[in-house]
Parts: structure tokens; sequence; C-alpha cells
């Protein structure tokens, strides 16, 4: 019942729209803008922590908070390829409403779980809400996908997850232009070294509660717009796409059987690959602020420097998209890793200037190369295993992160514990 009125507006928008791919296109930019707020954790919890510590009394520290961001990356191993599998069953408007669900529903109710316990919080800001941003994730990428040629797949995919490196720049702003218009700093309590600086200003930390409503109501217009505008292309245009694609290349591929896939080596060194790199990128999103909060209290700089890091997350998003359809993948890979261990080896000394955007400059650059993961192994993935399974084949890789929530948390209380050279063990993870 609810999907007829939704048929009608598909009629009238295919009537007046000039190009309905290119309005699947935006809307799939605007919804990993939503979901790509899972990556201003390092804002949030500073903010989360210091509400539950400073206004519950909880005895509760930044290494206790990292509990949310692992459980919340965990979710991706099991919502993110069963939210392909439903894609591909359902179509990406009905997968996108669950997603809904799920992420808006647990962001408005972690307005009132974050005043009673850090294990509610957990639950609907970790839990709910990372299995509502993975399940939606390849839905409006696998639409697009069908509405544009095999040739133009890589822009496509840069374009749409640049929408999800944005989505921590716009919601940092948000976040911190909410609880903390006047920018007061965090209280100095802190040793040197040694993680102990929290908000505790009342004006602040009474606005946190409110802040879930503000974001999650936010959430609910965006996706909302998503499930009106994304939807598969009529069924005339694939087979009329297919049969070009077929004539100007190769024949069509078969299906790889699922144990083949898990059993290949390939498949193997695609997953190990991933494991290491988004441990990389987990860490700079999580701990970029916690590490900065040591040598630097002024909230609104250490803000922005994520927020200016998202930016050009997202135009290395967009890069990375358009070398993946001209360079091979393997030389691409050895860059992106190179560069990215010579960054980690060295982002411990930038402390020394004593400038916050001298530190900003090693964000940004890791903020530039590391989301090439998540555009150069789809690519992969169809290269090696064939484009008839991408979603769910690249969905798989994101089991690692049942491993992952595990050292995010070991290295989350190794930070905490007054270690400098947190950026160094990410190197030699």
């Amino acid at each position: 019942m609810f999907l007829l009125p939704l048929q009608t507006l598909d009629d009238i928008v295919n009537k007046f729209v000039f190009s309905r791919k290119y309005v699947v296109l935006f809307c799939g930019f605007l919804l990993h803008l939503s979901y790509g707020s899972v990556l201003t954790f390092g804002n949030m919890t500073t903010y989360i922590t210091s509400y539950q510590r400073n206004v519950l009394l909880l005895d509760v520290t930044y290494a206790d908070t990292m509990w949310i961001q692992a459980i919340s990356f965990a979710t991706t191993g099991i919502a993110l390829p069963l939210g392909s599998y439903l894609e591909k069953i359902w179509g990406p408007r009905l997968t996108i409403i669950v997603s809904m669900f799920f992420m808006s529903g647990g962001v408005l109710l972690t307005s009132m779980t974050v005043t009673h316990s850090l294990s509610l919080v957990v639950f609907t800001y970790g839990l709910l809400f990372g299995v509502g941003a993975r399940a939606g994730y390849m839905s409006p990428i696998a639409a697009a996908m069908r509405w544009f040629p095999d040739s133009q797949h890589g822009v496509v995919n840069g374009f749409i997850i640049a929408g999800y490196g944005m989505g921590s720049f716009v919601f940092s702003l948000i976040q911190i232009g909410y609880v903390n218009p006047q920018n007061i700093p965090a209280d100095s309590t802190g040793l040197y070294m040694c993680l102990l600086r929290y908000f505790d200003d009342v004006a602040v930390l009474e606005r946190v509660p409110g802040l879930f409503i503000f974001l999650g109501c936010i959430y609910l217009a965006i996706q909302l717009l998503a499930v009106l505008f994304i939807t598969n292309p009529p069924v005339c245009d694939v087979v009329k796409e297919e049969t070009i694609d077929v004539q100007l290349s190769i024949p069509a591929e078969p299906m790889v059987p699922l144990l083949h896939v898990i059993r290949s080596p390939r498949f193997v060194a695609l997953w190990f690959t991933f494991l290491f790199n988004d441990q990389t990128i987990i860490g700079v999103i999580g701990l970029y602020k916690a590490f900065g909060l040591n040598f630097w209290t002024d909230d609104k700089n250490l803000t922005l420097v994520g927020s200016v890091g998202a930016i050009f997350n997202a135009l290395g998003r967009l890069a990375w998209g358009f070398l993946a359809d001209r360079v091979q993948y393997r030389t691409l890979m050895l860059i992106l890793t190179w560069s990215v261990v010579a960054l980690l080896l060295s982002i411990n000394a930038t402390p020394l200037t004593n400038c916050v955007w001298f530190y900003a400059c090693w964000i940004i650059l890791l903020n530039m190369i590391t989301p090439g993961t998540y555009i150069l192994l789809p690519k992969a993935v169809r290269l090696y295993f064939g484009s008839y399974n991408i979603p769910f084949n690249y969905g798989l890789l994101f089991t690692s992160f049942v491993i992952n929530s595990n050292l995010i948390q070991l290295i989350g209380k190794k930070k905490m514990s007054g270690d400098k050279n947190l950026f160094l063990i990410e190197t030699f993870r």
C-alpha cells in the first residue's frame, strides 16, 4: 500500500525530470551524507562522555565510550551484507526504509538513553544507529550503478561515497553549533600525555540530549527524500544498457558461487587488506580529537580539524573514483598503503610545532588517502568475481569489522592509558 503512491511519483518524476538517473545519483549522495555522520564519533564522544561523567556522575571515560564506536562498526560485518541481500530481493527503496527506522530511530532514542546509562547508549547509538547506517549503505550505490554504464561506475561510486565523507564535515559543525556555540573549552585537569579533559560547563551539557533529537529529525528528513526518489531503472532501460555493454565489450560473466568466492585466495587477500586499512580509518575518525586534546583544548579548532578533513575526505573519494577507472587496482593500493604508513610514522611529531593546523595537515592527508579503500575494493571485487553479485560480495569484506571492533577497543584503552605513540601503534598493527 505504501509503495503504490511512490510508483505514481516515479511516473511523474520520469515525465518531468530531464534525466532521472541524476536525481537518483544526487539523492544517493544525500543519503550517504546522513550515513556519513557515523564518522563524527570522534567529536560526539567528548560530549557524550562529559555528560555522563559530570551530569549523571558515572565513572565513565573516553576508553569506555569507545565501545559505542566499536559496536557500531562491528555491525558492519552483518548489517552491510544483509542489507545488500535485502536490496537484491526487495530493491533499494524498501531497504532504505528499513535502514531509516534503525538509524533515525536509534538516534532519537539516544536522546533518552544518554540520560540513563552508557550501556543503553551503546545499544541505541552504537547498535541501532550502526545497523541502520550500514544496512542501507549499498542500496543507493547499487541503484545508481544500474542507471549508468560500466565505464562510469568508478565516478558514480566516488560521487555517492563522497557524501559519506562529507557527512562528517556537515554534522560535526551542526553538533558543535548546537551544543557549544560559545566555544567553551574543556576543563584543564589533564595531565601531560594522559587525557583527563572533559566538558563541565552546565549550558553545554544540558544541550546534549536535545542534540540527538535535532540530529534524528535531520536524518529522518534526508532519508525520506531518498525513499521518494531512489529506485531501479525501468526494466527496458536495464536490458538496453546490458545489450549495448555486451555488444561493445565481452559476453556476460556467469555468477561465481558464494563458496568459491569465500575460499578464493584473492578474496582472503582483499579481506585482510580491508581489515588493516580500515583500522587506520577508524583510528583517525575516532581518536583524532581525543589525541589532539592532549595538546590543544580549543573545541572549535579541533572540530574544524575534523570538518576540514571531511571535505578532503569527500574530494579524495572523487579522486580515487577517477583514478580507479584508469589505473590498475594493485598500483593504486600500493600507493595508498605506503602513503598511510609514512603519515602514521610522522604524525606523532606534529605537536612539537605547537600549532593545531600543522596537526590538521596530517589529518587532512589521511582523510584524503584512506577512503581510497572504499573505492578500490568494489572495483577489485568486480574484477575478480564478476558483476553479478557485487553488493553482497563486497559486503562480505565488512565481516572484518568483527575483529576490528575488538582492536578499536584495545587501541582506545592504550590511548587513554597515556601512550603518546597511539598512531605509531596503528602503523605496525
